[in-house]
């Protein structure tokens, strides 16, 4: 389960993020307006932070020593995942920043 988890934790923290992104726009147009700069850079903080937990990710994979053998997948599979829920959460976050 422990090798599952660390392929996957890129694109969970993506997940975590559309969850995250989804519900503060919901409060932002129950409370107040979307289009407010608070609520925005709120969305923006959260996004950093997502990224910087990804970050994270790639590094500590990075830094796990190579398993001899074909265990190597391991790693490159996280390693591309973390880097897919990077992409898709500064996808997600750009129209915070316009």
């Amino acid at each position: 389960m422990r090798r599952w988890l660390a392929m996957t934790a890129g694109l969970l923290i993506w997940a975590g993020h559309f969850l995250g992104l989804y519900l503060l726009a919901s409060a932002a147009d129950v409370w107040s307006s979307v289009e407010a700069s608070g609520w925005r850079w709120t969305g923006l903080g959260f996004s950093l932070l997502c990224l910087a937990a990804i970050a994270v990710v790639v590094a500590l994979m990075i830094r796990r020593p190579a398993p001899d053998g074909p265990g190597g997948w391991e790693r490159r599979v996280a390693v591309t995942g973390a880097l897919v829920g990077a992409v898709a959460v500064a996808w997600q976050t750009a129209p915070l920043a316009f």
